[in-house]
């Protein structure tokens, strides 16, 4: 990473513990910060992509028109692109005027401005496969914010310090990149219309959740509705909203009941029992006795009872795994704020 930070001359260390912790006003060094803390939210969003794409081609909500929200989106996420290469176009001029920079002044405007164009895209894309608010995206412009906050402290520092602005176009750029980045993150709060072509909720008390956006489902902001209103008055059954479509007993136990049959089925393979129709027809009415072949392979080998438990995982796995990881998350929380209130 050195070598990406240049000479001592046309840059900076990549750590330097006398900036980091031996002071009394930390800081991290220029290249930590247009390095580590620019790539972060790049590596995110692209290895994250891949499993996104999948998802989004395999789930297909139908398409949602051009709104005001997404033309700001992709506007912003343009303008996001194009003051990323404004940085690496400045650069080339700077190396064409015979000025010697760190490579890492041509690496990350270019890689961070690519993720933009990608987000963007990504934008148009999700709301052709109907997506009304996207988590993976929300996800990413927080990361960008939250990196992007000790550069915003150690450009102000560093200008106190000085008296004035070294690098005056970079100063500006980085404020402008980040105002869009905050930008985003709050137009990505709020969720698209419902897409075209989509099933049609004739419930007439449906739950809110289904059409909430992603902050809101994080937040269970859209539960505020019914707290609130059981916190004027008591609560009546014409209160409460129906369930999901997705998490009512007609949906639910199928699922499970196929992943049963699967645990039936590989005992009796275990067991050796196989069932074949005869081929020979019976003088009866529809309906007659069919005759079955039984090969027992192995009476010796005590076969395994069909796991219950492998069903569920196989079943609702994703959903305890994902619940598991919103667990985990909150008790290191729970575990962090004592120490760092120290």
């Amino acid at each position: 990473m050195e070598a990406l930070c240049g000479s001592e001359g046309s840059g900076s260390k990549f750590w330097d513990p006398n900036i980091t912790i031996h002071t009394n006003n930390p800081d991290l060094p220029t290249c930590f910060q247009n390095s580590v803390l620019a790539w972060i939210p790049c590596c995110y969003l692209w290895v994250s992509l891949p499993f996104y794409l999948l998802y989004l081609k395999r789930n297909k909500k139908g398409y949602i028109l051009v709104s005001k929200l997404n033309r700001a989106k992709t506007v912003f996420g343009v303008l996001l692109w194009v003051v990323c290469w404004a940085d690496l176009f400045h650069s080339f001029h700077e190396f064409i005027n015979n000025k010697i920079l760190p490579p890492i002044y041509f690496i990350t405007p270019l890689i961070v401005g690519i993720t933009m164009l990608v987000a963007t895209l990504l934008i148009q894309f999700e709301r052709l496969r109907g997506v009304q608010s996207s988590g993976v995206l929300f996800m990413f412009w927080l990361l960008s914010i939250i990196c992007g906050i000790i550069p915003f402290r150690s450009k102000i520092i560093t200008a106190m310090a000085q008296g004035q602005i070294g690098d005056k176009f970079r100063f500006a750029t980085f404020y402008i990149y980040f105002a869009f980045l905050f930008i985003e993150l709050i137009l990505s709060c709020f969720r698209e219309r419902p897409p075209f072509f989509s099933a049609i909720n004739t419930d007439p008390n449906p739950c809110p959740e289904l059409n909430a956006g992603f902050l809101s489902k994080m937040t269970f902001w859209w539960f505020t509705k019914m707290a609130l209103l059981g916190y004027k008055r008591p609560l009546e059954n014409k209160d409460l909203w129906s369930l999901n479509k997705q998490d009512v007993s007609d949906a639910v136990v199928p699922q499970l009941l196929k992943e049963w049959e699967v645990e039936i089925k590989a005992k009796r393979k275990e067991e050796g029992i196989f069932t074949e129709t005869s081929p020979v027809v019976m003088n009866h009415l529809d309906g007659g006795p069919e005759e079955a072949t039984v090969l027992i392979t192995d009476k010796k080998k005590t076969p395994k009872e069909p796991s219950f438990l492998n069903a569920l995982i196989r079943a609702f796995g994703p959903y305890f795994l994902v619940g598991s990881i919103y667990k985990l998350a909150q008790d290191l929380l729970t575990f962090v704020n004592p120490q760092l209130l120290k």
